[in-house]
């Protein structure tokens, strides 16, 4: 009796074994972390980056995704749109200090230059990308040295 419960024992922790080296495997074979892809897409943008933090659960994040939407077909070119789930990319919205959903943070030359918190009009999103859009646009000095846009 002793016998085979050692038996049973025994194949019960090679089986174990086999089973963790296969999911070692498994987990090597997973590309590396999309979070640093999202980075990079963010510091190497040349123009305003719009990043908007959701997560599938939440409701007010699913409302905003037409609005998000609509937007970037009307900036397309201009502005970069960006979805980042909170419960996959958990690093990015620790670095940006997300404590709310949805939250969009529009971001130029490294730097966030706006950050609207929960869900607004459309209007609110319109506003911040024109003024976003206005600090890019560069500015002429005239003939007397004055500066115009």
């Amino acid at each position: 009796m002793l016998k085979k419960i050692t038996l049973i024992v025994t194949i019960f922790v090679v089986m174990n074994v086999c089973a963790n080296s296969e999911d070692q495997n498994e987990k090597q074979a997973i590309p590396a972390d999309s979070s640093q892809q999202i980075a990079d897409k963010i510091i190497q943008s040349k123009i305003p980056v719009l990043v908007d933090f959701w997560a599938a659960w939440c409701m007010p994040c699913r409302m905003l995704n037409p609005v998000m939407k609509e937007l970037e077909k009307e900036y397309s070119g201009k502005v970069e749109f960006l979805k980042v789930n909170i419960d996959i990319h958990r690093s990015i919205a620790s670095y940006f200090g997300v404590r709310a959903i949805p939250a969009v943070y529009i971001i130029k030359d490294k730097a966030v230059v706006k950050v609207l918190p929960g869900l607004n009009p459309k209007e609110t999103y319109d506003q911040a990308l024109k003024e976003v859009a206005m600090m890019s646009e560069p500015v002429e000095e005239s003939a007397d040295g004055s500066s115009q846009k």
